[in-house]
């Protein structure tokens, strides 16, 4: 019989329920399905969100929520219900049962997917090993795609609903999170992917400002290209074209688009709706965070460029540890059909259609003088085929995350407000994000180093208890768990982790090797990330 318990928050009174991890062994509470605010349906669709109705009586949250809707990668389906906007909370003491306890650290767990799927259930975000180290963990789903996501560049919806999501998430965790034993003032926001970026795009926002007060990003960054739209007024007006509502006025669009059903929307906003030029883009998300018009009377999430604010050391200065694994696409190869021989000869044909646009150049650039030198860089000017298939690989790293966190690093560790901590993931183990999309590529992948963390229905997380995976995964969680508590992942040096992970700085770019064993070098992808910065700064001239 599951034993149940209960918690006065703000808004009411919740059951939740006590559970034995069958993987990690420790006992922790669960309250699942927890609204962090109104469901955003009917005159709420494409609206900011807006603060939880409380309620009478005891709310059951022994059960998760529904995911909010989108397509899934792993699934092949649409799914989902716009009433998604729900919290897991997870943590191993409560005060009622020992009111002297000190209150826990907080890791706020911010889920991946591109922007345009994912959830923060268990099901990707199992929190049994981390909760098992003496955290509280809360994990927010939020609007994805096109209903969290939507901009018509104007009062009528100036987007990014799903980051604003995350704020009400992190600010109900501000009101709430000592109820369940966890400190409000010792909050750590943590994610993969998106998950990261998203990490990354709160370090920048004033609306994020004073709700955390630590950061940690797995392979993903604010400057990544799929992190953020450009174009929001034309996919938007595209979209109610294909739609059936041709129009230039944004608010006759916007109350169209909240009569379409959620389903169908969401099967609407593909690559179909993007111009000739962008419809052979490799990662065509479409409805990501964007830019800001300044509304009277509604809060702005982002105020200017991320590029602009990390320049001028505008954002939210806290210790934060950002990095990437080894072979960062390899995980991703399926999405893209690769490395099928056709899409491979399309790829070397229409380089300017499929990479050049990710590269953000400015529009006065000579592409076929850049095309020339990727081509000799990381192909040796030989065709693109299963030769040099590998080369590849290391340019889509590059391009869709390597590139974007490493420069990320190096504007947070010039200003220098506080330490930040780079990492490359190499462990190329069982834990890893190539079991999920079923890929046979050496090194470790995308999100790697955040699968030894967390527990995942797609991923068998036993491992030998004296292999290199559980060695590693006992790693980062005392790494991650120190600094969640001390704002240092290596306050110490142990047995199990016998290396002070010094933060990367303009003097000494620094970053921690993870592999088999951890080591400390410097200058992670030197070469690479040289001739990038040659690249850009060639053209910006």
């Amino acid at each position: 019989m599951v034993e149940t318990v209960t918690v006065d928050v703000v808004q009411g009174t919740l059951r939740g329920k006590q559970t034995t991890s069958a993987v990690s062994g420790k006992t922790f509470y669960s309250f699942s399905g927890v609204p962090f605010a109104k469901p955003p349906v009917g005159p709420l669709r494409f609206k900011d969100a807006k603060p939880p109705e409380p309620w009478t009586g005891v709310r059951d949250a022994t059960t998760e929520s529904q995911i909010c809707t989108q397509f899934s990668f792993l699934e092949k389906a649409f799914s989902g219900s716009e009433d998604c906007l729900y919290l897991n909370v997870y943590t191993p003491q409560l005060p009622k049962n020992d009111p002297a306890a000190p209150l826990l650290p907080v890791v706020f767990l911010i889920h991946g997917g591109g922007f345009v799927c994912g959830t923060g259930n268990s099901e990707m975000h199992g929190p049994d090993f981390l909760v098992g180290e003496g955290l509280v963990i809360v994990s927010p789903s939020y609007r994805v795609g096109i209903l969290g996501f939507l901009s018509v560049d104007g009062p009528a919806c100036p987007g990014n609903m799903g980051l604003k999501d995350q704020v009400a998430a992190l600010r109900w965790t501000q009101q709430n999170v000592a109820k369940f034993g966890g400190d409000p003032n010792n909050v750590t926001i943590m994610g993969c992917s998106a998950g990261a970026a998203s990490v990354h795009y709160h370090l920048l926002s004033p609306m994020s400002k004073g709700l955390f007060h630590r950061a940690a990003a797995s392979s993903g960054a604010v400057l990544n290209p799929w992190a953020l739209t450009l174009e929001p007024r034309y996919m938007a007006f595209r979209l109610g074209e294909v739609l059936g509502c041709k129009t230039e006025d944004p608010d006759e669009l916007v109350e169209y688009l909240r009569t379409v059903d959620h389903i169908e929307l969401t099967k609407a906003a593909t690559k179909d709706i993007l111009p000739d030029c962008e419809k052979e883009r490799l990662l065509p998300f479409i409805f990501t965070p964007t830019l800001e018009v300044e509304v009277e009377g509604v809060e702005r999430f982002l105020p200017a460029p991320p590029l602009q604010l990390l320049e001028e050391g505008r954002y939210n200065a806290v210790p934060t540890i950002t990095g990437v694994a080894t072979e960062e696409f390899s995980s991703l190869l399926p999405i893209v059909d690769l490395p099928n021989p056709e899409i491979l000869s399309k790829i070397d044909h229409l380089f300017d259609k499929t990479i050049l646009p990710e590269l953000r150049l400015p529009g006065n650039c000579n592409p076929d003088k850049i095309i020339s030198k990727l081509r000799n860089f990381f192909f040796k000017d030989k065709p693109l085929k299963k030769e040099t298939f590998s080369g590849l690989v290391t340019l889509l790293s590059d391009v869709f995350f390597n590139m974007g966190v490493n420069f990320t690093v190096k504007k947070l560790a010039q200003h220098g407000k506080a330490p930040v901590y780079q990492y490359l993931f190499a462990l190329d183990g069982k834990l890893t994000g190539k079991n999920i999309f079923k890929v046979d590529y050496p090194g470790a992948t995308h999100g790697d180093d955040f699968f030894h963390m967390i527990v995942c229905d797609y991923m068998d997380p036993v491992v030998p208890p004296d292999s290199p995976d559980a060695i590693t995964r006992a790693r980062m969680l005392k790494m991650y768990s120190d600094f969640a508590k001390t704002g240092n992942p290596t306050p110490e040096v142990t047995d199990l982790v016998p290396v002070i992970w010094k933060p990367h700085t303009a003097s000494n770019p620094c970053y921690l090797n993870i592999d088999e064993e951890l080591s400390l070098k410097t200058n992670l992808f030197g070469d690479r990330m040289a001739f990038w910065k040659e690249i850009y700064q060639s053209e910006s001239n």
